[in-house]
Formats: C-alpha cells, structure tokens, sequence
C-alpha cells in the first residue's frame, strides 16, 4: 500500500469537486415566474380650441342672420372604451331644454346674449342639454385623441345691449 501525503491528496480532491461542479454547471436547474398587469379604463378630456363668436350685430347683419361658429373637444380614452361626453349649460345656463338653453353674460352688465351650441353642422342636434343629447362614441383602435367638433350659433335678432365681453364657461365631462 502506497502512502499518498496530505497536500497531494488536497489537490486530488480539488481537482475532483472543480470537475463535479463542470458537470453541474452543464445541467442548470430552471424555474419560471408570472408577469402581471392590470390595465386601468381612463378617458382624459380637454378643449382644443374654443368657440369664439367674434362680433355679434343685432342691428344689421345678425338681426335675420344667426352667427354660427366651432370650436372642439379632445377626448382621449384607453382603446375600445365607449364613452359618453356631455357638455352642461353653461353659467348662465336657462336650466331648461328650451332652444336656446345657455348664455353668455357681459362683463360689466347684467346683459345675457343667448347662444348654443350643437353636436352636428347642420346644427339641429343641440348638445348637453341633457343626457339624451350627449354624444357617444367608442374610443378608436389607438389611445390616440378623438376631437370632437363643437358646433356654435348665436340666434339672429336678440334684442341686447352694447357689451364688448360677453362670455361663458362650459364644463365638458366623460363618462365610460
């Protein structure tokens, strides 16, 4: 029987685990693990260009002549969402959905210049006057923004004062 010393028999078993672990490291053990995500249902809406009238003569021009003009709305919903975009009266809004059922009040007086804005060009369709007449849509294939035409008329022959600020404020909401 041959004696082995103690270092020569170390770096054996040395040379003996580096192989085993070659070995191991050939057949890796695997695993796995879930990725998950909700996606939120959102919309996000603002004016893109609001509607501005410019002058209004009730005298002349606008007396048989109604004053028509647009603006729009930027809706922007997750893909595939149907939703429903309402405008409300207004603050001077007459509270009722008698045509024309919002106005514009003037700065500086009690004046009230009574306007209304329609969903179509033809505008026959006024918009928000109540739920009936909101607009629905369902969101494009894309998040991408869907702009909606808002569609202005100051009815001919008010009878209104002289006034060079007459304004109002319309809330837009979505709803989905």
């Amino acid at each position: 029987m041959r004696k082995v010393s103690l270092p020569l028999a170390a770096a054996i078993a040395s040379i003996g685990l580096f192989a085993a672990g070659a070995a191991t490291a050939a057949n890796p053990a695997t695993g796995s693990f879930n990725v998950t995500a909700n996606v939120q249902g959102s919309c996000r809406v603002s004016a893109t260009s609001d509607i501005a009238f410019g002058t209004y003569d009730p005298a002349d021009v606008n007396a048989t002549t109604p004053l028509d003009q647009t603006g729009s709305v930027s809706v922007r919903c997750v893909k595939g969402i149907a939703a429903n975009v309402a405008l409300d009266q207004g603050q001077n809004g007459a509270g009722t959905c008698a045509a024309p059922a919002r106005a514009m009040k003037e700065a500086t007086s009690s004046e009230l210049l009574a306007y209304e804005i329609y969903s179509d060009s033809g505008r026959s369709s006024v918009w928000g006057c109540d739920a009936g007449n909101d607009v629905e849509f369902t969101a494009a294939a894309s998040n991408a923004d869907t702009v909606l035409t808002t569609y202005g008329r100051i009815p001919a022959g008010q009878n209104v004062g002289l006034g060079a600020n007459f304004s109002d404020v319309v809330q837009v909401s979505v709803t989905f």
